[in-house]
């Protein structure tokens, strides 16, 4: 039988920990829709996501609370952390639904000293 797309979620991004804090379920769903961001994939509501969760056996201890035994694994994680601290900009606001976007990246890139200008890492943003 094939996995549903949370199934795989739950494979690639999500692992036990018994030492651990747990995840929030606010958590779990960010780190979800870093996944589904990666994998180019439309992420469920929220409630539907719940609702999958619950079939997975995963369970806040109580209400509001964190999910014992998990911590965030894999390419999703890291999205999703470094995501979740930069500060996000309203853009615009088409049929009244803000469009948010991470800061701008510099369209130039001034060269290191020494090394060729093009496709060197550790550039930084010209002047």
């Amino acid at each position: 039988m094939a996995k549903t797309p949370l199934e795989d979620f739950l494979t690639e991004c999500v692992a036990r920990d018994p030492e651990g804090d747990g995840l929030s379920m606010a958590e779990l769903y960010g780190l979800y829709l870093s996944w589904c961001a990666l994998e180019g994939s439309t992420p469920v509501g929220d409630k539907t996501f719940r609702a999958g969760l619950r079939a997975a056996n995963i369970r806040p201890a109580h209400r509001g609370g964190r999910c014992p035994g998990l911590r965030m694994a894999g390419p999703a994680a890291c999205d999703y952390l470094v995501h979740r601290e930069l500060p996000l900009v309203v853009l615009n606001e088409p049929a009244g639904r803000p469009q948010l976007m991470s800061p701008p990246v510099p369209d130039r890139v001034a060269s290191v000293p020494g090394l060729p200008a093009e496709g060197v890492r550790g550039s930084v943003p010209a002047a």
